[in-house]
């Protein structure tokens, strides 16, 4: 691959998911580590927008509103020139979009894309290597700067939107203790979600355990009910819905000052790993080798638990027959682990 000119203009197509476009940031964090000359704008939905926004690594964000199909002819793409692309997403319609944006267009070549890239990488070679997705990120930005090397993910708020969640945490734990959060949902579907009822048992025996002790619930949009069944069945002042309330950002800060996070397979998961957060991440019919939790700023680390079973990993959304990944996953197992980490943290 030809070099980069000092000062160059990168374009980074973002990704669709939390959880990818967090994992990417430890790219991009490594790009700018060797690259700091480089001018790094971010192409992102609005689903992760604030994600690129919180990284120092991007210089700018460029929110894309449409999906048009005939999105050569729409707005959803800057009407700028730069020096170079660097498309994270594999899908056609990424690569395709950016034909316009830059001369020269890198990413990994499937969906048969790859006469749209002018420095394709080979996806088939990459994936039968079995590894991380971290590893794929970090493959991208080291087809520019092979001295680039992946870096634990890291969100950096302003200290204007810590001094703001600092004020929220005081006012939901005013007398202190340790404060859990805690992600009940997955956006992908209901296969990665741990039962209700062992959310409700397990929160209900550490509250009543623990008499200093704060649930918070953080949800996405999808997961909003399954937040309202955890607060109306457990009743106590002392778990907290923040369902809905809150925008990325604004959870991502709060949930930087929480003691620990419990969550299943998910965007939240990853953004806990990147605001410092240790925690207690929920495996069932997904691949903790593949897109489990990196280490996070600070050496902070997940517990991953699994319930191992012959159809796990089967990666779909809805379990067919018993959900027995999940099902078998007991809160005992969990509470152990909480206990053991809160202890820790003390």
């Amino acid at each position: 691959m030809r070099g980069l000119p000092q000062g160059s203009r990168i374009y980074v197509r973002g990704l669709n998911w939390i959880g990818d476009a967090v994992l990417s940031l430890g790219a991009l964090q490594g790009l700018r580590a060797v690259r700091p000359d480089l001018e790094v704008t971010v192409g992102a939905p609005e689903a992760t927008a604030d994600v690129y926004r919180l990284s120092s690594a991007v210089d700018r964000v460029v929110p894309l509103f449409s999906r048009n199909p005939l999105f050569l002819f729409s707005k959803n793409v800057p009407r700028e020139r730069f020096d170079l692309a660097l498309i994270l997403p594999r899908s056609f319609s990424s690569a395709l979009e950016s034909v316009r944006i830059a001369p020269r267009r890198v990413g990994f070549g499937s969906e048969g894309r790859s006469p749209l890239l002018t420095e394709p990488l080979s996806y088939s070679q990459w994936k039968a290597l079995g590894l991380h997705q971290s590893t794929y990120h970090e493959s991208l930005v080291k087809a520019l700067a092979p001295e680039a090397s992946y870096a634990s993910p890291r969100l950096d708020f302003s200290p204007g939107q810590l001094a703001e969640a600092g004020k929220r945490f005081e006012k939901i734990v005013p007398v202190g203790g340790p404060v859990l959060a805690v992600n009940p949902g997955a956006f992908y579907g209901r296969a990665k979600t741990w039962p209700s009822a062992h959310f409700v048992r397990l929160l209900s025996e550490l509250i009543g355990e623990i008499p200093d002790l704060t649930v918070l619930l953080f949800s996405g949009k999808a997961d909003r009910p399954m937040a309202r069944v955890l607060e109306e069945a457990i009743g106590s002042p002392r778990l907290v819905s923040l369902a809905g309330a809150l925008s990325l950002a604004e959870s991502a800060a709060l949930l930087s000052l929480c003691t620990l996070l419990l969550t299943n397979d998910s965007g939240m998961m990853h953004l806990g790993g990147a605001a410092g957060r240790p925690g207690v991440a929920l495996f069932g019919p997904t691949d903790p080798s593949a897109t489990g939790p990196v280490p996070g700023p600070g050496g902070s680390r997940f517990s991953v638990l699994i319930h191992k079973v012959a159809c796990s990993p089967c990666f779909l959304r809805e379990c067919p027959i018993d959900h027995r990944c999940m099902e078998g996953l007991s809160p005992e197992q969990v509470r152990g682990e909480i206990l053991r980490l809160l202890t820790e943290s003390a």
